[in-house]
């Protein structure tokens, strides 16, 4: 029996390969591909990428159109849309689902309207509180006109949106305290995770605690690693692997220099750059996920962590709530508090009977993260739109 779409365009970024998934985006635009292309023709545009040339692909049995950004920065990416809408008529689209809230994808959504598409889009994070968070921290001119010029592209996008998706009834929340006129209608629907990870077991018996997230400010490293060592100073006995692609080289330095000078640092690693396989070892090897992070719409790694059975440990920040519940699956404190969060950390190191119902809570809650599931929710949406 044929479907009644026979080609769903995905706009938004795409892994250059399906071993080497960087950041968030990437995972949902990938999985939410895949799962679609097993029901249905799915093409996706990736965001155009400095150098290289234009290319068609398949991969894993979606076809990926990719672009060159030449120019080097957002504003010449913007004016490849015109271009990249039009290979984008030529397929006849059911629909077109754009992810995210940027430059280049405020300017595709319009050229899409223009050419009387159906368009979707996904809320992913939100940039104007991610940027005031940067320049509460140390005012530069970068800052300011990031704060100021991409806040102000987020509030125009929103504003003209009949409706759009979110993955946490925070941002729902958030986004209806926008300064807006109009606000969107907004189906929360989370992200997926990769089906591979539920086939992954964590550790019931190791001492390896696990932090996943890009290296930057934002996941709060340093905090995890200040309530390791008070962890430690009380004689926990554990060690810290941190994994996270580079978002910020001074951060990294940072991050380094205080794994260096630590008294513990025998019993930390940090890794940058690893592929999905290795990263999965590293989640059967672990016995707890901890991040400290000061904001997340709703924290992909948090529902990866528990398909595994991993019991969380993180900030009652953003979406993270409505991911993880505070004494069923996880323990939550408040972003800053690292004395908290090392209690946290020793009291799922130590109570063995507490660890092993929050590994059943975190297996249990982590089932409506299948993508099969909420591709078919989305694939409901878009009937709707239609």
């Amino acid at each position: 029996m044929k479907p009644s779409m026979a080609c769903i365009v995905q706009i938004g970024s795409f892994p250059l390969s399906s071993c080497r998934i960087q950041g968030g985006v990437e995972a949902s635009v990938f999985g939410l591909a895949k799962a679609q292309s097993v029901t249905y023709e799915v093409h996706v545009f990736d965001v155009p990428r400095i150098g290289g040339s234009h290319v068609v692909e398949n991969m894993d049995g979606v076809v990926v159109h990719r672009f060159c950004n030449q120019g080097g920065r957002q504003f010449a990416a913007g004016r490849q849309t015109v271009e990249m809408a039009k290979e984008i008529q030529a397929l006849h689209p059911e629909v077109c689902h754009i992810h995210g809230t940027s430059l280049f994808a405020w300017l595709m959504y319009r050229e899409l309207k223009r050419m009387k598409l159906h368009v979707i889009v996904t809320v992913h994070g939100l940039v104007r509180i991610e940027k005031f968070n940067a320049l509460r921290k140390g005012i530069s001119a970068k800052k300011i006109f990031q704060y100021l010029y991409q806040g102000w592209v987020e509030k125009r996008f929103l504003s003209h949106l009949p409706a759009a998706i979110v993955d946490t009834e925070y941002v729902k929340s958030r986004v209806n305290q926008y300064p807006i006129r109009r606000k969107p209608v907004m189906h929360v629907i989370p992200q997926g995770i990769d089906e591979t990870f539920f086939s992954v077991k964590c550790s019931k018996d190791s001492r390896m605690i696990l932090s996943v997230g890009a290296i930057g400010e934002r996941k709060g490293h340093l905090f995890t690693l200040k309530a390791f060592e008070l962890a430690k100073d009380k004689g926990m006995n554990a060690q810290l692997v941190i994994v996270g692609t580079i978002a910020d080289k001074h951060y990294l330095e940072r991050l380094q220099n205080a794994i260096a000078q630590s008294k513990y640092k025998i019993q930390m690693s940090l890794y940058t750059d690893i592929t999905d396989e290795a990263l999965k070892k590293l989640y059967e090897k672990a016995h707890l996920f901890v991040l400290h992070s000061e904001e997340e719409s709703q924290g992909i790694v948090f529902a990866e962590a528990m398909a595994t059975g991993l019991p969380i440990v993180a900030t009652q920040v953003g979406g993270i709530p409505w991911v993880v519940e505070n004494g069923r699956n996880g323990l939550l404190s408040d972003y800053g508090d690292v004395e908290a969060f090392a209690e946290n950390i020793q009291q799922l190191m130590s109570d063995t009977s507490l660890w092993q119902s929050m590994s059943d809570a975190s297996s249990e809650t982590a089932k409506v993260y299948h993508w099969h599931i909420i591709s078919n929710r989305i694939i409901e949406l878009y009937r709707l739109i239609r």
